[in-house]
């Protein structure tokens, strides 16, 4: 049988071992009229970087880093 100490030592492990998942960032919650715009955006081209992706951020009134 599994003691209370070995299963607090294998949660430990998942927290800090090797595997151990950097801290998640905070999900951004987009509304629909914005998730439509990085939608389209999206179709246009995969990947939205630079001036592009400034623009699109700030006229969404969202930070470079919420843009996908």
């Amino acid at each position: 049988s599994l003691s209370a100490g070995s299963e607090v030592s294998q949660e430990s492990l998942l927290l800090h071992g090797p595997f151990a998942r950097k801290p998640k960032r905070i999900r951004t919650a987009f509304s629909p009229s914005q998730l439509l715009r990085l939608e389209r955006a999206f179709e246009k081209n995969h990947y939205v970087v630079g001036a592009e992706r400034k623009q699109l951020a700030s006229s969404l009134s969202l930070s470079e880093t919420q843009v996908p």
